[in-house]
């Protein structure tokens, strides 16, 4: 009886341990598919966003998505380059790299300040922070289809500030030494641009236009150098077509100096360097999207009155 009794105990054991076993296995594997489901639905976010009817694909995405509240160790915040556009030739997908690549450029976009960040409505369950580098990556995309192949720049500037025991509010100085080198290495850049997006209500940052919430634009000129008036003279201009075809899209040019102001922006180095805030911090991405949208064609129609 005693050694009866002993199995079943030791069989009970033995059972609750497989059973255990089966749970932690289980566990695990839900684990798993759920990383590789964020992955993917991240991944496919993404594609959307930077997408125009077109569905690009690209080299591992998450490694360059500002993403602070990610699933794995908290990838740079840079999005990738390579991209390759796929196509359906007789219901067949094929990949080809997309053309563009050795065209010379003729628009440059930086980010002197690159995890000024959005809403992250609509974003929440996808684990991606929208921020002003994403904006710049949407813009090239939509620029280099209009035949305005657009440079982004890629390097990290809290990098080259750390490593420089620079401090934030030398940001410009940062993104200064990167602009030097584009203008020293194309000569056929035309025009520079510095996104960036403001801290106001989203009272002040928004308007609608044909029944789509937009991120309202401004335009900020430096007036502490010698640049300032040609400056102000072609950002005013650009904004004039703006404002003619959607005229409470933008909310004009601020000139800027005096104490706690930078005062320069860059835009002594040329008066084709302009700085625009695109939306404010209360806007989503949905919103930037719909103002990339109608201000793009207007940069292009800015850009071929210049050649």
């Amino acid at each position: 009886m005693g050694k009866k009794f002993k199995g079943k105990r030791k069989l009970k054991k033995i059972n609750l341990f497989k059973l255990i076993i089966i749970i932690i296995s289980i566990f695990l594997i839900f684990k798993l598919f759920n990383i590789k489901l964020k992955f993917k639905m991240n991944d496919n976010l993404v594609k959307t966003i930077i997408s125009d009817n077109t569905y690009y694909s690209k080299d591992n995405i998450l490694k360059k998505i500002n993403n602070p509240h990610n699933i794995i160790n908290n990838p740079s915040s840079l999005l990738a380059t390579n991209f390759y556009k796929v196509t359906k030739v007789n219901n067949e997908t094929t990949e080809v790299q997309d053309v563009i690549i050795n065209k010379e450029p003729i628009i440059y976009l930086y980010n002197s300040h690159q995890k000024e960040d959005y809403s992250m409505e609509y974003m929440e369950d996808y684990n991606v922070l929208p921020n002003v580098l994403m904006v710049s990556y949407m813009m090239k995309e939509k620029l280099d289809n209009m035949g305005l192949y657009t440079i982004v720049e890629e390097a990290d500037i809290t990098d080259y500030l750390n490593k420089n025991q620079m401090k934030y509010y030398q940001s410009y100085e940062a993104s200064r030494h990167f602009l030097i080198n584009a203008i020293q290495n194309y000569d056929s850049i035309k025009l520079y641009i510095d996104i960036h997006r403001d801290a106001v209500t989203h009272e002040i940052s928004t308007t609608n236009i044909d029944e789509l919430d937009c991120a309202k634009i401004m335009f900020v000129v430096g007036k502490e150098h010698e640049n300032y008036l040609k400056n102000l003279e072609n950002m005013k201009h650009l904004n004039d077509l703006i404002k003619k075809k959607y005229p409470s899209l933008t909310r004009g040019v601020l000139e800027k100096e005096g104490k706690n102001v930078n005062g320069i922006y860059n835009q002594d180095l040329g008066s084709n360097i302009m700085l625009i805030e695109v939306g404010g911090n209360y806007n989503n991405i949905e919103e930037v999207m719909n103002t990339i949208d109608l201000i793009v064609p207007i940069i292009g129609d800015y850009i071929n009155e210049k050649r």
